[in-house]
């Protein structure tokens, strides 16, 4: 067995134990029926169960867009699509069941994510990092959304293999993953500087070339495909950013444009909570750390996946309110290859502890008490 093939066992195991752990921890600890209800529920109605546990917060959303597709001002229209048209496609192999068919797709692109993760890093830093940077990802201790109805999983697979392909110089399967990416979650469409910052360190000089105009052109269809789906299915192309704004994150690019604001709001004036929704410590926190581990990780990464770092990281943090932060850096993957390249042999002082707090992660997150 190769080490791909081993660290794709244990990407395995360790979905297959949240699951055991989801089941376990909804006979163990009563689950939050206030807050389930106070949010959208889908199938409607639907009394609380186990499979509750399954599809807290964002997964009722994928599940309706799966099965009804968008609406006109609808809620879930602040969802992308590409998750949903995954899982309406896979459901006949989940006999007609979303919620199967939505774990099924997750946990499938969390394995394909791992396995892009390891051959980027092995390309660059060799077996043993590339090991370790697996470890590293699947123990962070929100990492367990990609194996729920989450867009973590699908956005990683199409991040990573993105950089993969282009560092291998594959231009068409860069281009596919490129105009999916702005199809997956609002910063799919973010990726497309780093890509670009790749694309020029692989052919360099400002010759124009096929795949420098090309790989910036695959994300604007991307999104433009996505506005087109939002016009067909609602009548107006900005649906999906009208319903954004429905939600208490508040997230908006014009808040980057205010940074003394947005940091007066976030740590000044805010009303800290351990974790609420707008107003959490750990949330802040994690951010702070995230700077922090930038900062030392700027002169080990090439300049693309620092760009990525920067973007991916940062923007979603100071276009709003920081809400589900500790969940949104878990897919700053170059994170997790500066941190295998420093661990070396003392890896299990970061796989201990933060499996530990996965495991108490996940058990908040399925009693419905909100973790990211």
């Amino acid at each position: 067995m190769t080490r791909l093939q081993k660290l794709l066992a244990v990407a395995l195991a360790v979905k297959v134990a949240v699951v055991v752990l989801i089941v376990a921890g909804h006979f163990l600890f009563p689950f939050h029926e206030g807050a389930y209800w106070s949010n959208f529920v889908y199938p409607f109605d639907e009394d609380p169960g186990l499979r509750s546990a399954f599809k807290t917060w964002d997964g009722n959303h994928y599940l309706f867009l799966a099965d009804n597709g968008y609406q006109p001002s609808h809620i879930s229209n602040a969802y992308y699509p590409l998750l949903p048209l995954a899982m309406r496609l896979l459901r006949p192999l989940a006999l007609g069941d979303g919620l199967v068919a939505g774990l099924l797709v997750s946990i499938a692109c969390c394995l394909g994510a791992v396995a892009f993760l390891y051959l980027l890093v092995k390309d660059t830093h060799g077996e043993d990092v590339a090991w370790r940077a697996g470890l590293c990802f699947l123990a962070f201790p929100t990492s367990f959304y990609t194996g729920l109805v989450y867009t973590e999983s699908l956005f990683l697979l199409l991040a990573i293999g993105l950089f993969w392909f282009l560092r291998r110089g594959w231009t068409l399967p860069a281009l596919l993953f490129a105009f999916a990416l702005p199809l997956t979650r609002p910063t799919g469409l973010l990726v497309a500087l780093p890509a670009v910052v790749a694309t020029f360190l692989q052919e360099p000089g400002w010759r124009p070339t096929a795949r420098k105009i090309l790989v910036p052109v695959a994300f604007a269809l991307g999104f433009a495909t996505y506005l087109a789906i939002m016009a067909l299915s609602t009548g107006d192309p900005f649906a999906g950013f009208e319903a954004q704004r429905v939600f208490l994150a508040s997230n908006s690019i014009g808040n980057l444009l205010h940074p003394v604001d947005w940091f007066v709001s976030n740590y000044v004036t805010v009303q800290l909570t351990l974790n609420g929704f707008t107003t959490s410590i750990l949330n802040r926190a994690c951010f702070a750390l995230f700077i922090v581990a930038a900062a030392l990780c700027a002169r080990s990464l090439d300049r693309s996946l620092l760009v990525y770092t920067l973007v991916v990281g940062v923007v979603p943090a100071m276009s709003g309110n920081m809400t589900s932060y500790i969940r949104y850096v878990a897919v700053v993957f170059p994170l997790f290859i500066c941190l295998a390249a420093r661990l070396e042999r003392r890896v299990a002082l970061w796989l201990v502890p933060s499996f530990a707090l996965q495991a108490v992660a996940v058990l908040v997150h399925a009693s419905n008490r909100w973790i990211a």
